[in-house]
């Protein structure tokens, strides 16, 4: 049986004024670089930059890669990264999710400190033609996307937010025990998508975490092998190329005709 459901006006113009629904956000190269996805009291279905479930999010695409590193701070490990990659065609959707631990790991400004990741940004985007960014929860508790965009310059570093071609930064707030209690220790997924890709390789240093002090802890940066788009000269090449003209074309055309005609005439 089919119901109707009938709005007040207040109820009407509250859902008009609802979010879109969920989806990536284009990545600009100029204006506002960093894009809001979202706040605490929102889900990742109803807000920018949230991609639904995973399987939303990578839906047509296949699973191409997955992996897994140990994040050392120190010499302590304090969580671990997972690093995945997704293809269908020329569009590759680049994924991290990580997930802290309890261990203290000897902060210089508090060695009690658990470690906390205010920015994720992974490398390797300048040659793509376009980029977009969103996140996917796995549980109710995972930490949302605060914001994204092309940049490689965290919470209180010089230049933040500033544009950079070649980075994705994902602003967020992971920390398992951390000092005002607003955070959870693990990340949704935060994904984004570039098309023009050819492939992907494993790079050194492709991944950085970031501790931005955000209570006094102190500024840190950990470098981790990850996933990188590799892109096709030739493709490169082909997409740059001038189109012939028209009058190109017909001089070309009486070329071969020329070149026929004194094939004929060597063949007889």
């Amino acid at each position: 049986m089919k119901h109707s459901v009938v709005l007040g006006t207040a109820s009407l113009f509250a859902a008009l004024a609802m979010p879109a629904h969920a989806a990536f956000v284009s990545l600009p190269s100029s204006g506002t670089i960093m894009q809001t996805c979202a706040d605490s009291s929102t889900s990742s279905t109803s807000v920018a930059c949230g991609a639904g479930s995973v399987s939303t999010a990578t839906s047509g695409f296949s699973l191409a890669a997955s992996t897994s590193r140990s994040i050392v701070a120190g010499s302590t490990n304090v969580g671990t990264l997972y690093d995945r990659v997704y293809r269908s065609g020329s569009t590759y959707i680049f994924g991290v999710r990580i997930d802290m631990n309890a261990n203290t790991w000897g902060d210089p400004n508090d060695p009690d400190f658990t470690f906390e990741v205010n920015d994720i940004f992974r490398t390797g985007f300048a040659s793509a033609t376009s980029l977009e960014g969103g996140y996917s929860k796995t549980t109710a508790a995972d930490e949302y996307l605060r914001e994204v965009g092309r940049s490689n310059s965290g919470l209180n570093e010089s230049g933040t937010g500033s544009f950079d071609a070649d980075w994705v930064r994902f602003h967020t707030d992971i920390n398992v025990d951390d000092p005002d209690d607003t955070s959870p220790g693990t990340s949704a997924w935060y994904w984004v998508k570039a098309t023009g890709v050819s492939g992907f390789t494993t790079t050194t240093e492709a991944i950085r975490l970031w501790q931005g002090g955000e209570e006094g802890q102190s500024l840190y940066s950990i470098l981790l092998s990850g996933y990188t788009p590799t892109y096709s000269s030739s493709l490169a090449a082909s997409m740059l190329a001038p189109v012939p003209e028209p009058a190109e074309y017909a001089m070309f055309l009486a070329g071969l005709g020329v070149l026929g005609v004194m094939a004929r005439r060597r063949t007889r």
